[in-house]
């Protein structure tokens, strides 16, 4: 099934609704479209998707996302999780639900907008629970997925360069630096591809101890 994304506007019957292919949503979002109800019908994992931005996203108006069909450890997986990421970056709702396993530990996971029907994700997520910071040659990253804050700074070439090449669904490799990044979570691999998990937090939360 072909995906298609169906922008609803405020106040809209139900039937009063736009429909866009994922590879044209980012100029529809772009346009000015006011869509705080953004459904997702068909299969979540278009790579289209990847160029849906967090910014697109806020300043579109859009306030939740609903996703149609149920989500599984299949090819594409990675997209769908870029997704999430994206829409957790605004602390943007995401209303889906989980086939099972996606194909990684659940915990590494507890940062993106949880699925109905998962408890202890529901009960561990936040906002902020695993960003990163960029500075002058080097990246920061605050990871409270697993337990207590654990701060990690990258500053080697590689590791920055690995940050930002993935930032979207990218090609694995076997330098140090992706399999130093791999072991401790901060990246996830799906077949050939991979995906940097961390967030960079777009919206400050308040208190801002919360973090």
């Amino acid at each position: 099934m072909d995906t298609t994304l169906t922008v609803r506007k405020p106040g809209a019957a139900i039937g009063d609704r736009v429909e866009v292919s994922a590879s044209d949503l980012p100029q529809c979002l772009a346009g000015g479209t006011t869509a705080p109800v953004l459904l997702v019908t068909g299969t979540p994992y278009a790579p289209g998707l990847d160029a849906v931005t967090g910014d697109l996203l806020w300043q579109a108006g859009v306030r939740e996302v609903r996703i149609r069909e149920t989500v599984g450890a299949d090819d594409g997986i990675l997209h769908f999780l870029h997704f999430l990421r994206e829409a957790a970056s605004y602390d943007i709702n995401v209303v889906w639900e989980s086939a099972g396993g996606l194909g990684c530990d659940a915990r590494l996971l507890y940062h993106l907008p949880p699925p109905a029907g998962d408890p202890s994700w529901r009960s561990a997520y936040r906002y902020g629970l695993c960003h990163y910071r960029v500075g002058p040659g080097f990246v920061t990253v605050t990871d409270q997925r697993r337990g207590p804050t654990v701060p990690i700074t990258l500053g080697e070439t590689h590791e920055i360069r690995l940050v930002r090449d993935l930032d979207r669904p990218g090609q694995s490799e076997e330098s140090s630096a992706f399999v130093a990044l791999l072991q401790s979570g901060l990246i996830i691999s799906h077949g050939r591809d991979a995906l940097c998990l961390p967030y960079r937090l777009r919206r400050w939360p308040i208190p801002c101890t919360a973090i």
